[in-house]
């Protein structure tokens, strides 16, 4: 038997389970390897039905800070609400169990947290290929300029660029409670940290921010991956909850530019997912995002002189030919300055070039 059970620790790490049965185990050690006794591990097991249920149990076994929660399957969400309804530690950490958190990084958290009485710590983390090493690097979101002292993330726009890692980072538990954080719960569906990371950020004016990596962040999990129109449109739900939200707190800090915000990135994500989708589903969601984005600015609530002459340039051309947009997405599909440059060209002539140099000089200046 290893680390005795805290009663009140300082940690609780979330750890929602299903039908991970090659990677858990190695999660599970990653967490408990990090040098802070008073950590509890919460497992919650979404109804696996291969042998994740074994392994976490002999996990369980072998330290006491191991807490396991058995339910019927009903999606990640409600599961990490479910966690968050059994944590117990001053502080709360959210790791996928495929994923492996690095060595002295919670410990690390904690420290920081502690130190600037943080409501919210966040920091980097590592893209993993565990069978192509030569592929992992660390993703290099956080910049240092975010890790001088606290930031109001409720008015520090810089921060909502940073994609909604929700596992590299600690949240003070009175926090969440304090400003009723919660997850979605939408059956079946995926990016349910987006509405959770946005109102996270909207509601503290005490985040902190490290540039070391906190997880190792797996990429060659297949069943990672989203396929359909469906899980791809779950993003749709998760910033229609964003607003929801927003429009029932217009006296909040920061409400107007946190609107503006919650569109950039709304369509931001949009391309990010357009990219994982096959061009079948891709055409279909690409459409659909298009005439959203029309009816918010019919509406009135989005105003496009509030937006850099680039993010407008592919907004139109989505909108005016989805099917070109898509072939050149997939045409000049890459992260090099080079890939980003011809599609750039090909997209608007030498004027998207020279919109898509000036988004990309303005956006590392901030």
């Amino acid at each position: 038997m290893g680390s005795e059970r805290s009663e009140n620790p300082q940690v609780s790490v979330l750890v929602p389970v299903y039908n991970v049965e090659p990677y858990v185990e190695r999660c599970l050690r990653s967490v408990l390897a990090q040098g802070v006794e008073s950590l509890e591990v919460i497992v919650i097991n979404d109804g696996s039905t291969d042998g994740s249920r074994e392994v976490v149990g002999r996990v369980a076994e072998d330290d006491a800070r191991v807490r396991i929660i058995d339910k019927p399957n009903s999606g990640y969400g409600a599961s990490l609400n479910r966690g968050l309804d059994e944590a117990r530690g001053t502080y709360v950490g959210i790791l996928e169990s495929d994923d492996e958190m690095v060595s002295g990084a919670l410990a690390q958290l904690l420290s920081r947290a502690e130190a600037l009485q943080a409501d919210v710590v966040k920091g980097d983390y590592i893209l993993w290929w565990p069978t192509d090493e030569a592929r992992t690097h660390q993703a290099g979101e956080v910049v240092p300029e975010l890790c001088e002292g606290l930031v109001d993330t409720r008015e520090d726009m810089r921060v909502y660029s940073i994609r909604s890692t929700i596992w590299s980072g600690l949240y003070r538990r009175e926090h969440l409670e304090a400003h009723g954080i919660r997850f979605l719960e939408t059956p079946g569906a995926s990016y349910q940290d987006t509405s959770f990371n946005f109102k996270v950020f909207a509601t503290s004016a005490r985040t902190a921010f490290t540039t070391s990596p906190v997880i190792r962040y797996r990429q060659d999990n297949a069943s990672s991956s989203i396929h359909s129109k469906g899980k791809a449109d779950a993003v749709g739900i998760e910033f229609d909850e964003i607003d929801r939200w927003l429009d029932e707190r217009p006296d909040c800090v920061g409400h107007d530019a946190l609107v503006r915000q919650a569109l950039i990135e709304r369509f931001n994500a949009y391309l990010w997912n357009l990219d994982r989708l096959d061009d079948e589903v891709g055409l279909a969601f690409l459409t659909d995002a298009g005439a959203q984005f029309a009816r918010f600015e019919e509406s009135g609530r989005l105003d496009l002189s509030t937006w850099d002459s680039w993010r407008v340039a592919n907004l139109r051309a989505l909108q005016a030919d989805p099917k070109r947009y898509l072939r050149l997405r997939r045409r000049f599909r890459g992260d090099s300055a080079a890939a980003k440059a011809r599609f750039a060209l090909a997209l608007g002539g030498p004027a998207g070039l020279l919109s898509a140099v000036g988004e990309h000089f303005s956006r590392r200046s901030r």
